[in-house]
């Protein structure tokens, strides 16, 4: 189809419809019909049937023929993941594990804001993936949060703002293999006759992780608005709200902090022990660098979880905390606790897939302004249009997909750079990637229809939608800190130099940040 104005529709459609209506599932189904319609020009059998492939796609339904498809099945590993961690909680809760946990807690937290600050530690250990991140720090901060009166929108917003920016700062992760291969797919790689840019795509993403100045700004802004108790917006209110008095449920006597310990240390080690096979570290040797590089992050996530919950589910019923008939409940009710998450994520990705593939709406936004920019305005333009284009299709991944070919692209015609030229002669390269990874990043937390705020919810039992409406008050003025500090950079570079721009950028980003929030706390805030 001919690429035009209409492709946006559908995306605006399911923002518009979600905040009049507040019926997500109502507003995904609008999405993916108009989208499907536009793609099929008003064809409503050639609509139905692009509708129906979508959704089956999404689901991954193909993968339950065999054990072979569904272990390489994405869709359906984070399904069962999701039902895994549900299963986890409900079954932390059954067996008093998770009152344990409060009960030895509390009495190191002690108060609200401390528990909010554990919630940002835990997420520190998690920075290796955000939906492992998204998914284990809500639903083990639950009873903690609850006891202090942290409420769930708040819990869910301190989890979401760490998860994927912690990700994408860490050379290890799994995203690390995702955004190598979209720079080498972009045209970063050795000498050849595709090759744009002479040099290691891996490398060249460690080079621009200093520029990602929306993920450092966000983590310090995190901790800024817990210390200093910054509460405006739709939050105030949440963090306002009046509880009945919360008194800790006493642990029954046989449950030990051992046992809140034991599904967690199952979980995370079967994780991490699975990204190492996966990666090839035990089969191919290397170092941990490449394993993450090549690891299957869903396949680690269901082995991992699958492991906590048989060995868990073993030691309580041989310790005689739970019985058969209790497991079994326990299955039904984690299947019930994110049997809606399963149907949002099935929308989700219908209509993410619908925009990247068929209406190609993130190449034609890019495309608008490849044409009348000037070197020096690539990194705010890289960012921006980056965060919007992601902002509408939900994936920080797609994103990079779309965007990295045509920044390299356009790069390339600013400065004249011919193919086969080495990095090191195109410096503004680093800023601009580093500009386009924070645009994905931010571009998801605005988002109604991304994954991590969507199982950030999840796990902490906030509604969604006023995550992520309450989310945004926060979130915006790092971005806007964060836009001027790519303005700076891209006037600045030419001159100074990249290593000093990178000071002067990250100390526009962070500060601005923290001024734009206590100027949103003066102002919003009601006394």
């Amino acid at each position: 189809m001919n690429t035009s104005w209409i492709v946006i529709l559908p995306p605006l459609l399911v923002i518009a419809c979600v905040l009049t209506t507040r019926r997500m599932i109502l507003s995904f189904i609008l999405g993916i019909v108009s989208s499907a319609l536009i793609a099929s020009r008003g064809n409503l059998i050639q609509a139905a049937q692009l509708g129906l492939t979508r959704v089956v796609e999404s689901t991954g339904i193909a993968g339950l023929m065999s054990p072979q498809a569904f272990f390489n099945n994405s869709s359906l590993l984070i399904f069962s993941f999701l039902i895994i961690l549900g299963i986890l909680i409900e079954l932390l809760a059954a067996t008093g594990a998770d009152q344990a946990y409060v009960n030895i807690t509390r009495n190191q937290v002690k108060s609200r804001k401390a528990a909010q600050g554990a919630s940002l530690i835990l997420s520190l250990f998690f920075f290796f993936d955000d939906y492992f991140s998204a998914l284990t720090v809500g639903s083990v901060m639950r009873p903690l949060a609850f006891l202090h009166k942290v409420h769930p929108v708040k819990l869910a917003f301190l989890t979401t703002i760490m998860a994927s920016p912690l990700v994408i700062l860490s050379p290890l992760s799994s995203w690390v293999g995702q955004i190598s291969l979209q720079l080498k797919l972009a045209g970063i790689g050795p000498a050849g006759a595709q090759t744009a840019l002479v040099g290691d795509s891996y490398f060249t993403f460690l080079s621009a992780i200093p520029f990602v100045f929306y993920a450092s700004a966000a983590i310090i802004s995190a901790w800024y608005i817990v210390l200093r108790g910054i509460s405006y917006g739709p939050m105030q209110a949440y963090d306002n709200e009046r509880y009945e008095k919360i008194v800790a449920t006493p642990a029954p006597r046989d449950t030990s902090f051992f046992d809140f310990l034991l599904p967690l240390i199952l979980l995370v080690g079967g994780v991490f022990t699975m990204f190492l096979y996966t990666g090839g570290y035990f089969s191919q040797g290397g170092t941990l660098t490449h394993a993450f590089k090549n690891a299957s992050p869903n396949q680690a996530f269901f082995v991992g979880g699958l492991l906590s919950i048989i060995v868990s589910s073993l030691y309580f019923l041989l310790k005689r905390t739970i019985t058969m008939r209790i497991l079994v409940e326990c299955i039904k009710k984690g299947f019930l606790l994110m049997y809606p998450s399963v149907i949002m994520l099935t929308f989700v990705w219908t209509l993410g897939s619908m925009l990247t593939n068929d209406l190609k709406t993130g190449s034609y936004v890019a495309s608008l302004v490849s044409s009348f920019i000037s070197a020096q305005l690539l990194p705010i333009i890289c960012y921006i249009f980056a965060a919007f284009i992601a902002s509408m299709i939900g994936s920080a991944w797609a994103t990079m997909g779309l965007m990295f070919p045509i920044v390299i692209e356009m790069l390339q015609r600013l400065l004249h750079i011919p193919l086969n030229t080495p990095i090191e002669a195109a410096p503004l390269l680093i800023p601009i990637i580093g500009a386009t990874l924070s645009g994905c990043v931010i571009g998801t937390h605005l988002s109604l229809i991304s994954d991590n705020p969507i199982l950030s919810a999840a796990s902490t039992g906030a509604n969604h939608l006023e995550h992520v409406k309450s989310m945004a008050w926060y979130v915006v003025p790092v971005g806007i800190a964060t836009a001027l500090a790519y303005g700076i950079i891209g006037m600045s570079a030419p001159s100074m130099g990249t290593q000093q721009s990178l000071y002067l950028g990250f100390a526009t980003a962070c500060g601005l940040s923290l001024l734009f929030l206590e100027m949103g706390q003066l102002v919003f805030a009601k006394r």
